[in-house]
């Protein structure tokens, strides 16, 4: 699941922007305990503690969807230690190479074409999820996501449908992460509304608040 995917040929190259210091919404503290399925408790501000059934299969899945979104608005040294977090150990080393790299191609982007501290805006929205398959040791889940992006310097903000497959197992009391994909679509056909200016969406949804809780 590569965060840096959209941003090829996203930008303008045309210096500065006003929008620069917008940083997007503040997603806060993850709420634990708001559904039995899990979280119940966080580390390093990461979502744990899921319960032993199908729904909590697809709690943790869903989980890591945000905690990619998070991901994309930190550094990278905490980016990779959250991601493990959530990992099974004979796939922490694996994982976080992954995570390492999709960090590298989102802000390699940016410091590449944006001016200096560009902003950055990434939101991941889980819109519905499938439970492939489902046993008491390890799980199959495809969540089906929509992701927004917007920096200081992209021409116009992007947009983009996907469908992360993620395999989860049961692991020292916890689903623990395995392997996460993800395949383009399904995508809709958007509306024919003028796309928002760059600098004025940054501008736009820094005055937002996020949310921080696993749809279910």
């Amino acid at each position: 699941m590569l965060l840096g995917a959209f941003l090829s040929g996203g930008f303008d190259r045309s210096g500065d922007s006003t929008a620069a210091d917008a940083v997007g919404p503040d997603v806060g503290e993850i709420r634990v305990g708001a559904s039995s399925a899990g979280p119940t408790a966080t580390v390093d501000g990461v979502g744990v503690g899921f319960a032993h059934s199908q729904e909590g299969a697809v709690a943790a899945a869903t989980n890591l969807v945000l905690t990619l979104e998070q991901a994309g608005n930190t550094d990278r040294a905490s980016a990779v230690r959250n991601y493990q977090v959530l990992s099974a150990e004979a796939s922490k080393q694996s994982l976080a190479d992954e995570m390492g790299a999709s960090w590298d191609a989102l802000h390699q982007g940016i410091t590449a074409n944006g001016p200096n501290a560009s902003a950055l805006f990434l939101r991941t929205v889980p819109v519905g999820h499938e439970v492939i398959r489902y046993g008491d040791d390890r799980a199959t889940v495809e969540v089906w996501t929509l992701t927004l992006v917007a920096a200081a310097g992209m021409t116009r903000p992007l947009a983009s449908w996907e469908t992360a497959s993620i395999e989860v197992v049961w692991e020292n009391d916890d689903w623990k992460v395995w392997s996460a994909d993800s395949t383009p679509g399904p995508s809709p056909a958007w509306s024919q509304a003028p796309v928002t200016a760059t600098d004025a969406f940054l501008t736009a949804v820094d005055e937002l608040e996020g949310y921080r809780y696993v749809t279910r």
